[in-house]
């Protein structure tokens, strides 16, 4: 899989950039309203900024003489959003082999991918690239922000989850399982074969029959994720499709003892009571509503997967849609869209903004960098016109590690849709 040169589009975004606000070592952004996730939500606060990290919010903060002043007082401050699963962006989402742990999205990730462009757009300022859910053991996953040249400017951790399904695609449920149990129980085979010769190595290199600098060979390279995962040094993410597998998915994490984190398709929140039981935060597929039909009435009704689990106080992480061939489609790609359609279905508005910051940074490992505005976090903010819940507010500028990663005004994109000439009032 190659990586291909960022788009032109992308290349003008970047280049349009303003010059005066990035690269600041301190940075005030006066809002009208700071919602922190965590510590509640401030009137004309005040966010200073030094090196990419916030080092005060208050009220009553004097901005230093020379910092670069963002004037948001007529607007909402929060945290960019995290998202803790998906694929998008990748030239090749899913591996034509199910069993291919030591392959890494790192070699398939798009610069110039329009959903990372997109995401920028909405406020993300956070994503978990994983492989896609039609796999085994699918490979490891990448923390990136949506911005950058290049992959590597893009990476905020190389090597994250690693990818484990029980999506049976066209076969049978007991096959996938059978085939998962067997992927594992070659690994721990080979773990054992291997503690055997070396300890017969220590044996021969005590014993003279070896050179003494000699050193017993490297874990295999394609095992290796796996061996992660076993010795609790790496995080499965474990995408479970319906609620028939999620006892089987509980039995094959303590089985072989490894750290996972559920990634739930829509029919799993029926299993919401056994889920609630896992004390552990969870993370749900882009649709959230799901239409069933009554076996015996044909009686059609409809049921939402984050108000199940919010009915039991299980915390759970949203996504939101990928694209399809390189294209955005509907709404669930928005993270607002997301958040209104849980409070829609009764999940208190709190714990709707949580399921796309602080949960999602606990379930990557971020919570102390990512997710809340808070003294001593990551300087990754959205500015956005209104209620960040709403159809009409829209996503004004992007900080990411205190600088200016996208501004509206010089969207080229809207630009190109809504006339070079308008403003970005006449374009909303």
């Amino acid at each position: 899989m190659n990586v291909r040169l960022p788009s032109w589009n992308l290349l003008l975004w970047l280049a349009t950039l303003s010059p005066s606000v990035c690269a600041q070592d301190q940075v005030v952004v006066k809002a009208g309203k700071v919602i922190t996730v965590t510590k509640g939500t401030l009137e004309n606060a005040v966010i200073l900024i030094e090196n990419g990290v916030i080092r005060e919010v208050g009220q009553d903060i004097e901005a230093p003489w020379d910092a670069t002043v963002i004037d948001a007082s007529d607007k909402v401050v929060l945290p960019t959003y995290v998202v803790a699963h998906t694929s998008g962006g990748m030239s090749n989402p899913n591996e034509n082999m199910a069993n291919v742990p030591y392959l890494t999205v790192e070699d398939a990730v798009d610069p110039s991918s329009q959903f990372f462009e997109e995401a920028l757009r909405n406020g993300v300022g956070t994503l978990h690239v994983i492989p896609g859910n039609a796999t085994l053991l699918g490979g490891r996953g990448m923390i990136i922000r949506p911005f950058g040249r290049t992959v590597e400017d893009m990476a905020v951790r190389t090597a994250a989850g690693l990818k484990v399904s029980l999506d049976p695609g066209r076969g049978s449920r007991m096959a996938k399982i059978r085939k998962l149990h067997r992927a594992i129980a070659e690994v721990r085979e080979y773990l054992a074969d291997r503690e055997r010769r070396e300890a017969e190595f220590a044996k021969e290199k005590e014993a003279g029959a070896v050179a003494e600098d000699a050193e017993f060979e490297e874990i295999d390279p394609k095992k290796k994720p796996v061996v992660d995962l076993l010795a609790g040094k790496a995080t499965a993410f474990f995408y479970v499709p319906s609620a028939a597998e999620i006892a089987e998915a509980l039995r094959i994490r303590d089985r072989y003892g490894f750290k996972a984190v559920f990634v739930l398709g829509p029919a799993c929140s029926k299993a919401a009571t056994r889920l609630a039981r896992l004390g552990e935060p969870v993370v749900l597929m882009p649709e959230l509503e799901v239409w069933e039909t009554d076996p015996d009435t044909d009686e059609e009704s409809m049921y939402c997967s984050a108000a199940e689990l919010a009915k039991l106080s299980v915390p759970f992480a949203l996504g939101i849609a990928e694209s399809t061939r390189g294209r955005p489609t509907g709404p669930t790609r928005y993270p607002w869209w997301q958040m209104a359609t849980c409070v829609r279905n009764g999940v208190d508005r709190q714990m709707a903004l949580e399921a796309l910051t602080i949960v999602p940074a606990r379930i990557l490992g971020l919570e102390e960098e990512l997710g809340s505005i808070e003294a001593g976090k990551v300087a990754n903010l959205q500015i956005v016109t209104g209620d960040p819940l709403q159809a009409t507010t829209w996503v004004d500028t992007v900080l990411l590690d205190g600088e200016v990663a996208y501004q509206r005004s010089e969207d080229p994109r809207l630009r190109h849709l809504f006339g070079e000439a308008e403003t970005t009032e006449d374009a909303r």
